[in-house]
């Protein structure tokens, strides 16, 4: 499954999820995981037409099934769980590794329900 981290140095959880400019997105199994890409967001305006911000975040990452994030807005968050990504808040300034490293360390000792749902969802895709 694809993870997407808000981050603009690619490191660590830098930026509202409103103001992100660009995502970190991995690839995260059982196996373990690895980085596949920076997407940036296109936020100004194309053809004199504004843009919903949450919107054009959610396009960015919807093949993503989990979000890291610092903050994010109410709408936004509705918006992301529409898409059906899994949100998960974390400290700012917080590496991106890290995360990982207890994402896989929680499927091999004894996966959360949700974590166990994710996965295998993203798998029936």
């Amino acid at each position: 499954m694809k993870v997407a981290f808000a981050s603009i140095n690619g490191r660590s959880l830098d930026s509202h999820f409103g103001h992100c400019p660009s995502f970190s997105i991995f690839e995260f199994s059982e196996k373990g995981y690895k980085w596949l890409e920076s997407r940036s967001v296109l936020d100004r305006p194309v053809n004199g037409e504004e843009h919903d911000k949450a919107d054009l975040r959610v396009k960015v990452i919807k093949d993503c099934k989990l979000l890291f994030v610092n903050n994010i807005g109410n709408d936004a968050t509705k918006k992301v769980m529409k898409a059906g990504i899994m949100i998960l808040k974390a400290e700012e300034g917080s590496e991106l590794i890290p995360h990982l490293e207890k994402l896989l360390q929680m499927l091999k000792e004894r996966p959360p329900l949700w974590l166990t749902k994710v996965l295998y969802h993203s798998e029936e895709q």
